[in-house]
Parts: C-alpha cells; sequence; structure tokens
C-alpha cells in the first residue's frame, strides 16, 4: 500500500473521531445529507488552519501537502503536552477537508454512511470503479 494511502487513511480514521465530536456539538443543527455534514466539518479545518496559521485551505489537491504540515504541528504540540489541543477534533477536521479534496477532484467520488465494511457510524469515501476506503468509528 503507497505510503500516501496509509496517510489518507489514518487522517480519516481520526476524522470520523472528530466528526462523531463535532456531531454531538453541532446536534442542534439539522444536515440534510452526509455530504452537508461532512463539508461542516471540513470547514472547521479551514477555519482552524485561517486563525490559528493564517492559511488559506482551496480545496486544491496541492492544499493536502499544506495539511499535512499543519497536522505534523499539531502532533508536536500534542507530543509535548497532550491537554494542548483536541487532537480528536482537529484530526477529524482535517481528515474530513482531505477527503473533500478527493470528492471535489475525483469524478463520481461520494460520502457514503454506515458501509457495509466499515459498519455503523462510519463515514466512508467512495470513488474509483468499486474502489471504496472505509473508516469506523470504535
Amino acid at each position: 500500500m503507497k505510503s500516501s494511502t496509509v496517510v489518507l487513511l489514518a487522517l480519516l480514521a481520526l476524522g470520523v473521531l472528530f466528526l462523531l465530536t463535532r456531531r454531538k456539538e453541532a446536534s442542534g443543527q439539522k444536515f440534510g445529507s452526509t455530504d452537508e455534514f461532512i463539508q461542516f466539518m471540513a470547514a472547521g479545518a479551514v477555519k482552524d488552519a485561517a486563525e490559528k496559521d493564517r492559511i488559506n485551505l482551496d480545496y486544491s489537491v496541492d492544499s493536502i501537502k499544506v495539511v499535512e504540515g499543519i497536522l505534523g504541528r499539531l502532533h508536536e504540540l500534542y507530543v509535548k503536552d497532550p491537554s494542548s489541543i483536541s487532537a480528536k477534533g482537529l484530526g477529524s477536521a482535517y481528515g474530513a477537508y482531505i477527503g473533500e479534496v478527493i470528492r471535489r477532484s475525483e469524478p463520481g467520488a461520494k460520502w457514503e454512511r454506515d458501509d457495509a465494511v466499515g459498519g455503523e457510524k462510519s463515514y466512508p469515501i467512495i470513488w474509483g470503479p468499486g474502489h471504496g476506503h472505509s473508516v469506523s468509528a470504535t
């Protein structure tokens, strides 16, 4: 498996944890679809990058490299002081962001919920003929 795929799967796994956390925070909001919910989550990453790093994430494939740098910095902060950041929350927001980049750049890519492989409360992004990557919340 390519290292970029492993990184993507790890980020999406973190993303699911954040999605579950943020879903509780956004419980007053109603989302019409999984896409709408994921876009809400990805917007959290865009907002975080703008506010904390003064970076404009534009949903381009190249922006994923920028996100890798942000996540590296967040990891370093977390290692120094685990209480300094909400790793689950931010990781999930950035996971949703990366998934949104894929959805927007890959024809036919789509989000699903409660995948047969990932199980209940999973948010896989499906793209390519018969291909998808699912992560589930545990």
